[in-house]
C-alpha cells in the first residue's frame, strides 16, 4: 500500500513552530507503524517548500537551530529529514492525467496535487494536524465523479487499515492498536499466540481485546461476558508451573464460549501470557 503525503495540510496554519513540533508525535508513531509493514510513502516534489507557519516552511522547520538541544525536538527533526529525503516523488510515475480535472473544496488547482495523484493509487493520503482535514474520509471530483480517500492523522486508523490489509500480523496489530490502553502484549508467549489460531478465531480474540480495552476495571469486573476471574488450579495442573510466571497471580477471561485468554494484572494493565483454544485447561483452574 501506498500512502500520498498531503501537501496541501501544509498551509501555514501554526501560530508558532513549537506548535508545529507538538503536533508531531502522531505522525511519529504512525512512521513507526509504516516500518512494520510493507507500506510506503510517496510525495510531491516540492513537498519541503510547503508553509508550516506564515514565514516558515518545512524545510525552515528541519533547520531551524533554536531547539537543537532538545531531544525530543531532534526526534522530530529526523522526522522531517525522512518525509523530506526518503519517500520517493510520485511525479516520476504520474498517474494521474493533466487532462483530467479533480477537484476538491481544498484547492483551486485541477491536477498536480497528491490528493489528485492519490486517486489514482491506493486512495490513501497522510495529513498533517489541520483543522481543514480531519474528515477521515476527504471526497475529491474527478471530472464530476466523486472520488473518497482515507485520510490518515493518526495511528489507530492506520493499524486498522494495515492490518486490514494483512500488511501486518495480529502481534504487531495489537502492539500497536491497544498501546496505552489496559491491555500490553509485549509477553504474548511463542506456541501460544496468535500463530495457533485460524483466521476467524483470529477475529474473535482482536473483537473481544476491542472490546476489553474500552471498558473500565470495575466494568470489566462486573462483565458476565468476559467472566474475568483468578486462574486457580491444582499444582499439577497449572499451566505456568515452572515458568517465570509461577508466582504471579494469573487471571483469565472468555474472548468467546470456547476461547480464554490468560495473564497477569499490573495496577491497570492486563498482561497477555497465553490464548487456549478450546477451554481444558480453564476447566481445571
Amino acid at each position: 500500500m501506498e500512502i500520498l503525503i498531503n501537501e496541501l495540510s501544509l498551509d501555514g496554519s501554526f501560530e508558532k513552530l513549537a506548535d508545529f513540533y507538538d503536533s508531531l508525535g502522531e505522525i511519529l508513531k504512525i512512521q513507526k507503524l509504516m516500518q512494520s509493514s510493507n507500506a510506503t510513502f510517496s510525495k510531491h516534489h516540492q513537498l519541503y517548500t510547503f508553509k508550516v507557519t506564515n514565514d516558515m516552511s518545512l524545510h525552515d522547520a528541519f533547520r531551524d537551530k533554536r531547539s537543537r538541544s532538545n531531544n525530543k525536538i531532534r526526534r522530530f527533526k529526523q522526522l522531517l529529514y525522512s518525509l523530506m529525503s526518503d519517500p520517493s516523488f510520485w511525479h516520476e510515475d504520474q498517474r494521474h492525467k493533466d487532462t483530467d480535472q479533480y477537484t476538491c473544496q481544498f484547492t483551486s488547482e485541477t491536477n498536480g496535487y497528491s490528493l489528485a495523484e492519490a486517486c489514482e493509487r491506493d486512495k490513501v493520503v497522510l495529513s498533517f494536524e489541520n483543522a481543514s482535514f480531519t474528515d477521515s474520509i476527504l471526497e475529491i471530483k474527478k471530472n464530476g465523479e466523486v472520488i473518497d480517500l482515507i485520510n490518515i492523522q493518526e495511528p489507530l486508523l492506520l493499524c486498522d487499515l494495515l492490518y486490514e490489509k494483512s500488511l501486518i500480523d495480529a502481534r504487531v496489530y495489537c502492539n500497536h492498536r491497544f498501546n496505552g490502553t489496559n491491555l500490553s502484549f509485549e509477553h504474548l508467549e511463542e506456541g501460544f499466540d496468535f500463530n495457533i489460531l485460524e483466521e476467524d478465531e483470529e477475529k474473535a480474540f482482536i473483537s473481544s481485546f476491542k472490546m476489553f480495552s474500552e471498558m473500565s476495571w470495575s466494568a470489566i469486573l462486573k462483565s458476565d461476558g468476559l467472566d474475568f476471574k483468578k486462574y486457580q488450579p491444582s499444582k499439577k495442573d497449572n499451566w505456568f508451573l515452572n515458568t517465570p510466571y509461577t508466582n504471579k497471580q494469573i487471571y483469565k477471561f472468555r474472548t468467546s464460549q470456547r476461547f480464554r485468554c490468560f495473564g497477569y494484572r499490573e495496577e491497570d494493565l492486563f498482561i497477555v501470557l497465553r490464548f487456549e483454544r478450546d477451554h481444558t485447561i480453564s476447566d481445571n483452574g
